[in-house]
């Protein structure tokens, strides 16, 4: 009898100790440590693709703080540790749902907070922080890699805002940077809403060509230019300087490989003009507006085949998605595509908040956020979400609400090292490709513009090539440029100088 006491005791002590031993073990979710000036972030929960949760933001933002007042921390790298895989998947937000439908409103709350507040740090950083977009670059990844200055994708990446799949809307202040970060047919925010209602994944040429991405990078070169980082010394310890920027910018740009074989955009000069001419974030009053406008061009007979046949496919797409998340991204592009980066980051967190209640029992706001994200990622349904609203039950009352902050819930965002706002960010269009704009200002003048220098397609290429300062030497200067002439202008059969198409 007391022998088999022991030996149940033994087994009882055995099985307590492995708990904790495993316990014990149990990897941090984020690392950090020194490379020479560089203070290298990495993203360490591989299981979940890294997902943010609550614990990862407050440590990253925590240790950022720190790193901002050290003279000999000079650049931060942000990666993961389980590239190419991916960089960050976005956040948890299956934890988000399941403490919403247990009534723990609370700590997604306190999430949202601290996944916000680390975005709104990264955008306003006194010392250049460069992030690797080493695989699935989605959401949450976004948000922390898309405010940084440097962004550097690679043939693994794969980019995009998914939210409308999941009843959600496109957060991590991505609605700020879009609008004033991708290249083409964005003047008026036409594809940033494209992409936020779409979901589009895109490649990592596509980031880069879009703007999306400042550098193209192979995954293989990473390590190199992680160790290159950590050899760069910013003069008399002026991190912000512009001076030091550049000598990141150039670091990076020692590993640029050419973009792949035959790398392109997916889109047509067509489907281009059709994502312009419907998009419109600031002409749209609603969803079904740019429904109506995508019909036109079905119906349409003097339209080509193609920009026909992709405004149908992009119509039969969006009715999968949440009606409600859509009319809400699209409010969000209208109003944070124009104002200050602290009101949008504040603007995201009062609508994170108010979809979060919307899972308490008595809610009136036509929010299926957290039934979706169960559906789809807890349940791991392969179908669609079935979505109960459409768009003409979600009303203007109710979409102004769902976007403002509550009396009842304060909100704030953690206190920052920084004081700082913007509406335009200060360093970031001077290491991307440039915008359509520029393209187009350079070869035919702003519109309406007189005694503008004609231009060959060849020569416009070439300076944007070899000689405009920021996209001077980056690969894929001359895909874009081609694109954009190609897409806005055509050329005088007897000069060969480039007019305006349309």
């Amino acid at each position: 009898m007391l022998r088999s006491l022991v030996k149940q005791s033994i087994a009882r002590r055995t099985f307590v100790d492995s708990k904790v031993a495993c316990k014990m073990a149990s990897p941090k979710p984020v690392l950090f440590h020194v490379q020479d000036t560089a203070r290298i972030v990495t993203l360490n929960r591989p299981r979940k693709l890294n997902a943010l949760n609550t614990e990862m933001s407050r440590a990253i933002f925590d240790t950022l703080k720190e790193y901002a007042k050290s003279e000999s921390a000079q650049l931060i790298v942000v990666k993961s540790s389980n590239q190419p895989k991916s960089l960050c998947a976005g956040g948890d937000v299956a934890a988000v749902a399941e403490a919403n439908l247990a009534g723990d409103t609370d700590s997604s709350l306190k999430f949202f907070q601290a996944e916000y507040s680390l975005n709104f740090q990264l955008a306003t950083y006194g010392k250049p922080v460069v992030a690797f977009m080493d695989g699935i670059t989605m959401g949450g990844g976004v948000g922390i890699s898309v405010h940084n200055v440097f962004r550097v994708a690679t043939e693994h990446t794969k980019w995009a805002m998914p939210e409308m799949d999941i009843g959600f809307f496109p957060d991590v202040a991505s609605t700020f940077a879009l609008p004033r970060l991708v290249t083409l047919a964005n003047g008026n925010s036409q594809m940033a809403l494209y992409l936020v209602l779409t979901g589009e994944v895109l490649t990592g040429e596509e980031a880069y060509l879009l703007g999306l991405a400042s550098h193209y990078v192979s995954h293989a070169n990473l390590d190199d230019l992680q160790t290159r980082l950590g050899e760069l010394v910013a003069p008399n310890a002026r991190f912000g300087d512009k001076a030091f920027y550049d000598t990141v910018a150039e670091a990076i740009e020692e590993f640029a490989v050419p973009l792949p074989s035959g790398a392109k955009l997916r889109y047509s000069v067509e489907q281009l003009r059709v994502i312009e001419s419907c998009f419109n974030a600031y002409k749209l009053p609603s969803i079904q507006a740019l429904f109506q406008n995508l019909d036109r061009v079905v119906s349409d007979q003097t339209t080509s085949e193609d920009a026909r046949q992709f405004a149908s496919a992009t119509k039969q797409r969006l009715l999968t998605k949440s009606p409600t998340s859509m009319q809400v991204a699209l409010r969000l592009i209208q109003e944070n595509g124009r104002d200050n980066l602290e009101n949008a980051v504040k603007r995201d967190l009062c609508t994170a908040a108010n979809f979060s209640l919307a899972a308490l029992e008595g809610s009136a706001l036509p929010v299926e956020f957290s039934q979706a994200v169960t559906h789809k990622l807890i349940k791991k349904q392969k179908t669609p979400y079935p979505w109960k609203y459409r768009l003409q039950d979600l009303s203007p009352s109710q979409l102004t609400s769902l976007v403002s902050p509550r009396p009842s819930v304060p909100l704030s965002l953690l206190r920052n090292t920084t004081n700082i706002t913007f509406k335009q960010y200060p360093h970031h269009h001077r290491y991307q490709l440039p915008s359509e704009r520029e393209v187009l200002d350079y070869a035919v003048g702003p519109k309406g513009a007189e005694d503008h220098p004609p231009q060959t397609r060849r020569h416009v290429v070439e300076y944007f090539t070899n000689s405009h300062g920021p996209s001077k030497g980056k690969v894929g200067t001359d895909i874009l440029v081609n694109l954009i002439l190609a897409k806005n202008c055509k050329e005088d059969q007897i000069t060969g100088n480039l007019v305006r198409s349309h």
